[in-house]
């Protein structure tokens, strides 16, 4: 068993560039070519303006932010009140059933208004 190494001269490796008919190539076909140019930087200096009274995006992706957030906390504090505190529970529920927790901040301000015990819960 004897193993065979090929060497294969620059010339074996050249490929036909029709852009120079005539001419062989000697660049490698899977190596990219080297740039000369700097890359393109996009630099815009426009603002966004809102329009008839809208947010920008940035604020409206903060308020849905926002208002994920507290419903991803009463669904926390709604399982833990479950396992540890029943009749918590029940409230909250109850609370949750006449209120909806699609505006955090109008949810959490009717939370903390109902009761004191409710205003234990808000900060939680």
């Amino acid at each position: 068993d004897s193993s065979y190494s090929l060497l294969l001269h620059r010339s074996y490796l050249t490929y036909f560039n029709p852009r120079k008919l005539g001419k062989p190539s000697f660049s490698y076909p899977l190596m990219p070519k080297l740039r000369n140019s700097k890359p393109t930087r996009i630099c815009s200096n426009k603002m966004y303006v809102p329009g008839f009274g809208e947010a920008s995006p940035e604020a409206k992706a903060a308020k849905h932010l926002h208002d994920f957030f507290t419903y991803v906390a009463v669904r926390i504090v709604s399982a833990q009140l479950e396992s540890y505190n029943p009749e918590a529970y029940l409230e909250l529920r109850e609370f949750l059933d006449t209120n909806s927790v699609s505006d955090g901040d109008k949810f959490c301000a009717a939370l903390m208004r109902r009761s004191s015990r409710h205003m234990n819960l808000g900060t939680k």
